[in-house]
């Protein structure tokens, strides 16, 4: 057997069993994370050694200088300056860790190339991955039980989003859009514990996996999730929340140039005209705007509140928590809280560790009638029913 075909199938025994290093490559759970943004290139190297195969299994390359650039060029990918007519590479690294651009990741590496873009998925070990996720949702430094409440709730998310997503490319993207990763350089010790110490623990409703939806700061009952995304979820119910108010983003004041304002829905797609006024049409229970009304030169719009936030930022309006103070050439608005505002509020769970909560009883205030169980069980009532 040749020299290369010997390489590529003690890779694939390696990947399949396990052994390629000491911290697996693969484990029985694994997500796929998409590493957004598509890129037009990447650069990539391994710790120590980087190999490179195609999806069914060949050896590309190894025993690389490192590192090694890829480029999306016009039939396939090119791999150092050589087209090739490949649409996707796998990359792995005999250390555990593959470094791409300003990113360092455990498992596997997909490239694969998308339109005229690089898209890049991180395919690892949920526990893993957690680590990576943890430490940027909330601080390290919160209360270990808050810690992990954290870990049990971005876990449920994430295997969530799997279930929902068979068939597809990717679970879930590395960003706001779902659970911002950060990879290894990101990890910290106390939400390392906080994985290890919840290992396989998930949020239930009636035996089926929840969707934990989760924000930083209520200042105020959480949502409902029919009223944000008109969904019927038992769990997800609005429910008092007085533990947020040392939250930084507990109050805030924000101003928008108008131009600034009608440039950026034209950016979205809406076609709008001289901005004349924008009045909240519609609140939810909780207290929160659930629709605008944006009168304009060319006629009205309706618009959810949520789409206002995405259109101007979720970062620049916070929360839908608001009031508009003045509107003229520049619209001022003065706001509570931060985030959609369904689930568990992640300040609202830091005061309640600190008060001496455990974290199921945190994470069942906040998702009444759940329960924290093992994944591995919903799995085993899958395989026998």
């Amino acid at each position: 057997m040749p020299k290369n075909r010997n390489k590529a199938a003690a890779l694939i025994i390696l990947l399949l069993t396990g052994l390629f290093n000491s911290r697996p490559v693969l484990a029985v759970e694994t997500i796929r994370v998409a590493l957004a943004p598509d890129l037009p290139a990447v650069t990539i190297s391994g710790s120590p050694d980087l190999v490179f195969t195609s999806p069914d299994g060949r050896l590309f390359a190894d025993e690389l200088n490192n590192p090694v650039e890829i480029l999306a060029g016009i039939q396939g990918l090119t791999f150092q300056g050589k087209p090739t007519e490949l649409q996707e590479l796998i990359a792995s690294s005999a250390g555990g860790t593959i470094h791409l651009n300003d990113l360092s990741v455990g498992g596997i590496l997909h490239i694969v190339l998308y339109r005229d873009k690089l898209r890049l998925i991180n395919e690892l070990d949920v526990e893993e991955y957690l680590k990576g996720v943890v430490p940027i949702e909330i601080s390290p430094q919160w209360h270990p039980e808050a810690l992990k409440v954290q870990a049990i709730i971005a876990r449920t998310y994430v295997l969530h989003q799997r279930q929902t997503h068979i068939g597809k490319e990717y679970d879930v993207l590395a960003t706001t859009a779902d659970q911002v990763y950060g990879g290894r350089k990101k990890e910290h010790p106390a939400a390392d514990q906080s994985v290890a110490e919840t290992s396989g623990l998930v949020l239930t409703f009636e035996g089926e996996l929840v969707l934990s939806a989760y924000h930083s700061t209520s200042a105020g009952p959480t949502e409902s999730a029919s009223d944000v995304w008109g969904m019927e979820l038992p769990y997800l119910k609005g429910v008092s929340c007085p533990f947020d108010q040392n939250s930084p983003y507990y109050q805030w004041r924000k101003s928008f140039l108008m131009d600034a304002v009608q440039d950026a829905f034209s950016k979205a797609g809406y076609t709008v005209g001289t901005v004349a006024s924008i009045t909240p049409f519609r609140w939810t229970k909780a207290g929160r705007v659930g629709q605008l009304r944006l009168l304009h030169s060319q006629g009205e719009l309706i618009l959810k509140a949520e789409d206002l936030r995405r259109i101007l930022g979720y970062t620049d309006l916070p929360s839908a928590r608001f009031r508009i103070e003045k509107i003229g050439r520049e619209i001022q608005i003065q706001g509570n809280g931060y985030g959609h505002g369904v689930g568990l509020c992640q300040w609202g769970a830091k005061e309640m560790a600190e008060m001496g909560y455990s974290y199921d009883k945190i994470i069942k205030y906040y998702y009444p009638g759940v329960r924290v169980e093992p994944y591995s069980s919903i799995t085993a009532d899958e395989t026998n029913p």
